[in-house]
């Protein structure tokens, strides 16, 4: 038993999969956004393997769009884990590839986005929701 263990931690941290998202951390503000909106996600980190995260989109004064996501593991493999404002459930997204920099997860079976990215660049992060031949791409830059 203490072999398969150890071979799993090893395959983890081989894939960069060991759990530091510590770039995620921080108040966050969309780059591109659309005229007359503004986007904004959160980070904190609760512990060692659980970052939470908050996002709502503004229109004037009102809240248009709004979901919390937790990125955690569960039974050893990274995911992240959505849900949208009124909903009861989460729509999960394995995590397929990290680094310190960056991860990419995946949910082929979730009719859009099949696909989220997240990547560091100097004091910005890009975010990209994709599938079915969509994409959305997200430049965020840390709120002063």
């Amino acid at each position: 038993m203490k072999i398969p263990a150890l071979l799993s931690i090893i395959f983890l941290a081989s894939c960069g999969q060991a759990g530091n998202f510590d770039f995620l951390v921080g108040e966050w503000e969309r780059a591109n956004e659309a005229a007359g909106q503004q986007t904004f996600e959160t980070w904190v980190k609760q512990n060692d393997s659980t970052y939470i995260g908050h996002s709502y989109t503004l229109s004037g004064m009102d809240t248009v769009w709004q979901e919390n996501t937790v990125l955690s593991p569960m039974a050893g493999v990274w995911y992240l884990q959505v849900r949208l404002t009124g909903e009861s459930g989460t729509t999960d997204f394995r995590v397929t590839a990290s680094d310190r920099q960056s991860f990419t997860c995946e949910n082929p079976e979730n009719e859009f986005p099949t696909s989220i990215s997240y990547r560091k660049s100097g004091t910005d992060f890009h975010a990209e929701i994709s599938g079915g031949g969509d994409t959305v791409a997200f430049l965020f830059a840390p709120v002063e």
